[in-house]
Formats: C-alpha cells, sequence, structure tokens
C-alpha cells in the first residue's frame, strides 16, 4: 500500500511539474509579446490540464494580451477586422473560472492576478456593451453590462457598477419588455450608489406602469433617505405624481411650495406644478403659481398650456358635477349648472388660454385637443386645419 501512495504522489508531482512547463512557455511568450504563440501553448495546456487554476489563470493573461494587440491593431487601422473578436469575455471566464477552482491562486510575475484581471476588464467590457447597444444587438448588450457591473464591483466602483446595472435596467425595460428584472436592475444600481436620484426616478415610474402603487411608495421614501437635500431636483415631479395619486393633498401643497421656493427661475417646474396642482383641484394655487412664472416668460408654451388646462380642468370638474345631478334626476340643477355664467367664464378663459398657446406651438396634441372642446363648447367654428393636425396625430 505504501509504495502505491508513493507512486501516486510521484505521478501528481510529474503532473503537476508539465503543468507548470507549459504554463511558463506560455509565460515566456507573452513577455516577448507573442501572444498568439502563447495562445497555442496554452491551448496544449487546457487540453492536459482542464481542472488546473494557474493554467486558467494563464489562459486569462493570454487573452487579454490578444486583446490589447488587437486594440493596437484597430487604433492603426479603423477597417482592422479583429481575429479574435472575444478575447476579453474569454479571459473574464478565465479568471473566474481560476478562482473557482482556487481562490488563492497566485499569478506569474508581471501577470495579473484573478480579482485584478476582472477589475480591469470591466470597463472595455461596458464599452462593448456600448457597441452592442449602437448595433442593436440589445442581448449581448445586456451580457456585457451585467459582466462589466460585477466586475466593477470586484474593484469597489461603485458609481460605475450602478451606471452599468441602469444601462441593463434600461434594455429589460425598453428593448425586452421585462419590468421585473428591470425593476431588479435598478435596485442593484440603488445597491451601489444610494444617492442615485436618477435611478429612484426610473425605478418610479416603472412601478407606476406596474401598477404598483406600494413600491412606488417605498422607492419615494428610499430616495428622500438617502439622496442628499440639494440633489432631490429630479425627485419633484414623481413625488408630486405619488402624493396626487395618493390623494395626499397638504404634501403636495407643500412640495410645490418648496420646488417653487428653491427654482424660482424654473419656468418648466412650475408648469409641473400648476399640471399636478390642477389634476387635484387646487386651481388657484395653480394659477398663482403660473401668474408669478408668465410675468417672467409671458410667451411661454407650457405656462399658457397649463394655464387653459388649469380652467379646462376646472370646467371639468364641473361637468362632473351635472352629470351627477342628472344620475341623480336633478335635471333642473344640472342645466343651471352648465348654462351659469362660471360655466362660461371658464370655458372662455379656457379657450383664450389654449388658443395663445396652439399659436405659440401648434404642434401639441393635448393642447389641441383641449381648444377644440372648447372651442365647440362655444359654438365656434373648428377650423379644418385644427381637425387636420388632430387627425394626423392620431392615426
Amino acid at each position: 500500500m505504501k509504495k502505491l501512495t508513493v507512486l501516486l504522489v510521484a505521478l501528481l508531482a510529474s503532473s503537476t511539474m508539465f503543468a507548470q512547463t507549459c504554463i511558463d512557455d506560455a509565460w515566456q511568450c507573452l513577455r516577448q509579446n507573442q501572444a498568439p504563440k502563447a495562445k497555442k501553448f496554452i491551448e496544449s495546456c487546457m487540453e492536459a490540464y482542464p481542472d488546473n487554476a494557474q493554467v486558467w489563470l494563464m489562459k486569462a493573461n493570454v487573452y487579454v494580451s490578444l486583446y490589447n494587440s488587437e486594440q493596437a491593431k484597430l487604433d492603426k487601422d479603423p477597417n482592422y477586422v479583429s481575429r479574435y473578436p472575444d478575447a476579453l469575455m474569454i479571459a473574464n471566464e478565465a479568471f473566474v473560472k481560476a478562482l473557482q477552482l482556487d481562490k488563492n491562486v497566485q499569478p506569474k510575475t508581471n501577470m495579473l492576478g484573478a480579482i485584478d484581471g476582472q477589475r480591469l476588464c470591466a470597463e472595455p467590457i461596458y464599452q462593448l456593451g456600448i457597441e452592442s447597444l449602437k448595433k442593436g444587438d440589445y442581448q449581448k448588450a445586456l451580457d456585457y453590462f451585467t459582466l462589466a457591473a460585477k466586475n466593477f464591483e470586484l474593484g469597489k466602483s461603485s458609481t460605475n457598477a450602478a451606471m452599468a446595472y441602469v444601462q441593463a435596467a434600461l434594455i429589460y425595460r425598453d428593448k425586452l419588455n421585462d419590468k421585473e428584472n428591470s425593476s431588479a436592475m435598478f435596485a442593484k444600481a440603488i445597491a451601489n450608489k444610494k444617492d442615485f436620484a436618477d435611478a429612484y426616478v426610473e425605478l418610479y415610474y416603472l412601478y407606476l406602469e406596474m401598477n404598483d402603487t406600494v413600491r412606488c411608495g417605498t422607492t419615494i421614501e428610499n430616495a428622500l433617505k438617502n439622496v442628499p437635500a440639494d440633489k432631490q431636483n429630479s425627485l419633484a415631479e414623481p413625488m408630486m405624481n405619488y402624493y396626487s395619486m395618493t390623494n395626499q393633498g397638504e404634501k403636495l401643497l407643500a412640495l410645490c411650495d418648496t420646488v417653487i421656493l428653491n427654482n424660482p427661475k424654473d419656468v418648466n417646474m412650475a408648469a409641473v406644478c400648476a399640471n399636478y396642482l390642477s389634476n387635484y383641484k387646487s386651481f388657484a394655487k395653480a394659477e398663482e403659481i403660473l401668474n408669478k412664472a408668465l410675468a417672467a416668460e409671458p410667451n411661454n408654451f407650457k405656462l399658457n398650456e397649463q394655464m387653459g388646462y388649469r380652467y379646462y380642468e376646472e370646467m371639468q370638474s364641473l361637468e362632473e358635477q351635472a352629470a351627477q345631478y342628472i344620475k341623480d334626476k336633478k335635471y333642473n340643477e344640472a342645466i343651471a349648472l352648465r348654462n351659469s355664467p362660471e360655466m362660461k367664464d371658464l370655458v372662455q378663459k379656457g379657450y383664450e388660454w389654449a388658443n395663445k398657446a396652439y399659436n405659440i406651438d401648434p404642434d401639441h396634441l393635448d393642447n389641441m385637443l383641449h381648444l377644440r372642446q372648447l372651442m365647440v363648447k362655444l359654438g365656434m367654428t373648428v377650423p379644418q386645419e385644427l381637425n387636420d393636425k388632430i387627425n394626423a396625430r392620431q392615426r
């Protein structure tokens, strides 16, 4: 039994020695900038020693060298056709495999270790994702971005990891129509960069599209907890949406006051606030905000449109009240409300502002629809041009 044990140890030592020899051959080739030759040696090694961590680590280094030499040729000649288009991915897979076989595997002198190698691959793999995205190869781009994100995480590069996960999330959402995986990728982006305001915004609207009010609320809460106050501007609109959707009027009004106070010259934010306030039937507050903004920019389309929308929405609220009267068989009250001076005033003012907005920019469908409806209510003839534009946009 002893003789057999000694023989087995001798055979293992011999096998390790031969594996080391072919690793050394590949190593020497790399030191002499002969990556293709090193590739031949390492392929022979792989056939004989497929479970040797050192072999896998050297393979990774060989393919990194091949990738670098290919990039140098492409820099000199953009028309060069790469002989090893998957070199970087093969290198990354080999680094991972080496660690799986031996978590303590060490590189030879001037070679990359398994962890450092994956970190180094992160940025170029991310760029491969960008290139694949431009070409419309979304699945391949997704593979590149998720791998790049993991490699960035290894390097403690949290911001870069977050950006890579966002790219993956956008592909799942916009190209593959996979909302659950998209939300998971946005969540990973936020886990890497907790103050990533834009990721919270994208995640909020994704949950809104999924009709998941609970996760909408959780996203807003986490964003307010983790994003510094001076970076919360982009959170304002989803917060307004959430407070309006969940009937939290006091919070909506307070938020609009804060946003306008902090952004006194931002007419776009004034228009956004007015829109949500009108939806929430806070018509006087919406008008107050719009009047201040219009004093500075009287010909701004969004401001004029929203002022028209403010009167249109109040008119609609009276129409809803009249409809309820009819439902309750209070026909006289319904007729009186629809013919009231208040209703006529709202229709007239709504028309004037919507028409002004249309004259500033005649290509916005919502404003065109409101304008046409208000003209009909006023008994006006709707121009054929307006009808044609609406019909063209609705096809």
